[in-house]
């Protein structure tokens, strides 16, 4: 219950008056929404959803809050000796972390009522009936955990990346798309990328408009949290898009959705008056188009000859065989 974006952009990194310097550099931007345990839990603090492993990778989650927070515990141990860990090595540790808690909840549900482990059940696999050993094994594998996703963003000294892990511990790469994102209203938002056309070569203003609006779009589906925050990721660090920015990029979605609406309105009533005016007068109503496709049904059983009132063949105007001539 929620929706985290990652979209990949250019920053321009040249100094004033000097030749133009295009880099990698990421957004990163998402709700407040939490939602931990069978969803029973759901609310929206006043803190931040994201993660930071270093200054130039942030992880956002979607998702049972409890699986990520065991999980990024876990990976923050084992990356804190690595200052210069990409985000490409990070999200391969964090979806490592998730599969593992995973794999112990179905540990814990399907094998630990009959005082086994995976490690047990291992051993004495071959010591079962075929019969057991496969229900176990079947068990294991359909095993569905709880629906959890991550998303890595980051850049290194070369480019700007943008990682999915799902459920699984499964790591997706998203560079070349340029954009994914997870929760409740992924949908909504990958459905307002696309139709802008959304790629990583984009400068900041536009990506941060798509990524905003692709956002907005997202709160209309249940869960989605009105809170936003936006961190923008340079080669230098990470940081919280300027305060004055977020503003003036609210206060111009809020213009442009009026707008929106507005010309909607005029394009519903253009299309009444058109409708309404007398030299359309006959267009045809309900009753006629009904009638109408009566007829053409008629004439259609006509052509196949067969009679519109009974449906038998009509032999009236079939040449009768002459049984006079040889044949």
């Amino acid at each position: 219950m929620t929706i985290c974006i990652g979209a990949l952009f250019k920053w321009n990194y040249a100094q004033p008056g000097q030749p133009l310097d295009l880099g990698p550099a990421a957004i990163a931007i998402s709700d407040r929404m939490i939602t931990a345990g069978a969803g029973d839990i759901e609310y929206e603090p006043l803190q931040r959803k994201m993660w930071f492993p270093s200054d130039r990778i942030v992880v956002m989650i979607a998702g049972d809050y409890t699986v990520h927070s065991q999980a990024i515990k876990e990976t923050s141990k084992q990356i804190r000796n690595n200052p210069g860990v990409g985000p490409y090595e990070v999200a391969k540790v964090l979806g490592a972390n998730i599969q593992a808690i995973v794999r112990k909840q179905a540990e814990d549900l399907i094998l630990a009522p009959i005082g086994l482990n995976t490690d047990t059940f291992l051993a004495q696999q071959k010591e079962m009936s075929e019969h057991v050993a496969s229900a176990l094994t079947a068990q294991l594998q359909d095993f569905v955990g709880p629906d959890v996703r991550a998303l890595v963003v980051g850049i290194d000294n070369l480019s700007s990346h943008l990682y999915e892990i799902d459920g699984h511990g499964t790591v997706r790469c998203y560079d070349d798309v340029g954009f994914a994102a997870i929760g409740i209203g992924a949908s909504h938002a990958n459905s307002v990328m696309t139709q802008n056309g959304y790629y990583n070569n984009l400068s900041l203003a536009p990506a941060l408009a798509v990524a905003y609006t692709a956002k907005k779009a997202a709160e209309t589906a249940p869960g989605v949290g009105t809170n936003t925050d936006i961190q923008i990721i340079l080669r230098g660090g990470g940081f919280p898009i300027w305060h004055g920015v977020q503003d003036r990029l609210s206060f111009l979605y809020a213009e442009y959705a009026n707008k929106r609406s507005a010309i909607a309105m005029e394009a519903v009533q253009k299309l009444q008056e058109f409708i309404n005016a007398p030299e359309n007068s006959s267009t045809p109503t309900v009753s006629q188009t009904a009638a109408s496709a009566r007829t053409v049904g008629t004439g259609n059983r006509e052509e196949a000859g067969c009679s519109p009132s009974t449906g038998t063949e009509d032999k009236t105007d079939a040449a009768e065989p002459d049984e006079t001539k040889p044949a």
